[in-house]
């Protein structure tokens, strides 16, 4: 049992080694983030190996973060999969956060755009990727403005506990399109429309956005964006 434990404690030292980002998200919605600093990152996967090899008794919280592929177990696979999420393993990505890479695409444009202006870049976090991510979700399924609990759209905003500006109005621009995020941009830079004018301001410090393939045969994708 002893060398087991020293096995697992080498190979977590070897994991806080990697040199990977930390991404940045929020623990009330997304799974992985289980010391609760409200990042997903290479501790959260040593975390997991501890919880699995008995050196830490999680709380029900971490237990839900530490089964990062959602299987109601905590194993060793849960952190692989998080070592691979941190380190942008393509694959992991595509499962664990369907289309993430074309919404950093979308992201990338705004602050393209932004910089040229003048503004300051939004910054990029999973945090957001997942309230728009919900969004395009319900959108999928009632295609509505209204959420399916008969809230309103903006609600999101604080249940994925983001900063919101009080001086700032929340918009909320929803559609089917092409899983591309540049594509999602143009057609609001082209139509000038309200969310994309919103984009483009000082006031402007949060976006959320998400995208979720669709199953039917008519639409490729259902793509939202919150600005708060």
């Amino acid at each position: 049992m002893k060398k087991l434990i020293s096995v697992l404690l080498a190979a977590a030292t070897m994991i806080a080694a990697v040199t990977c980002g930390a991404v940045t998200a929020d623990a009330a919605t997304i799974r992985g983030d289980v010391n609760g600093d409200n990042k997903i990152s290479l501790r959260d996967a040593t975390m997991v190996q501890k919880i699995n090899a008995g050196l830490i008794t999680p709380t029900s919280a971490q237990s839900y973060s530490a089964d990062f592929n959602a299987n109601d177990s905590v194993e060793l696979v849960d952190a692989l999969l998080i070592q691979k999420y941190v380190c942008y393993d393509k694959e992991t990505l595509n499962i664990y956060s369907p289309n993430r890479e074309q919404r950093i695409i979308f992201l990338e444009a705004v602050n393209a755009d932004r910089i040229a202006l003048g503004y300051d870049p939004i910054e990029y976090s999973d945090a957001m990727l997942e309230a728009g991510n919900i969004r395009a979700q319900e959108y999928l399924m009632n295609e509505d403005h209204m959420r399916p609990n008969g809230r309103s759209f903006d609600s999101i905003i604080t249940e994925c506990n983001l900063p919101t500006n009080p001086n700032f109005t929340i918009l909320e621009k929803t559609a089917y399109d092409s899983i591309k995020g540049k594509t999602f941009y143009n057609n609001m830079k082209s139509d000038n429309t309200k969310v994309y004018k919103a984009m483009m301001t000082a006031e402007c410090r949060v976006v959320c956005v998400g995208s979720i393939p669709s199953t039917t045969s008519s639409r490729s994708a259902t793509w939202a964006i919150v600005i708060a």
